[in-house]
């Protein structure tokens, strides 16, 4: 399947899990947490839907990796306020729709080719 049909099929998804309309523009380069809202458990419930939904394999994805755990991310916050290393520690890589198509095109979630966009 082409990129662009793959394009389209997860944009559809994304359109549908989150009950966005059709004038909400969605790109590659759309992220899920900062343009899409997903976050927290609810990222990870919807990163379970699209791994179900496109039988794509979870391979070594890790949603501590992607998401901030809901309950610890203020504790975490506060605690690292002067910390410049470990505020690193709080960055998240933050998940885009062509990482999603990436995966489909894969068949499984491998970070080092997803996160660099390569099928």
């Amino acid at each position: 399947m082409s990129n662009s049909l793959l394009l389209e099929e997860v944009e559809s998804f994304v359109r549908k899990e989150r009950g966005l309309s059709k004038s909400k523009v969605i790109t590659t380069a759309t992220t899920l947490e900062d343009d899409l809202g997903i976050t927290g458990i609810e990222g990870e419930m919807f990163m379970e839907a699209f791994f179900a939904r496109f039988k794509v394999d979870e391979g070594d994805f890790a949603s501590g990796r992607y998401f901030m755990d809901e309950g610890s991310g203020l504790l975490l916050m506060l605690a690292t306020a002067l910390s410049r290393k470990r505020r690193k520690a709080l960055d998240r890589i933050p998940i885009t729709v062509g990482m999603l198509v990436a995966a489909v095109g894969l068949g499984k979630w491998d970070c080092a080719k997803v996160e660099n966009g390569r099928l």
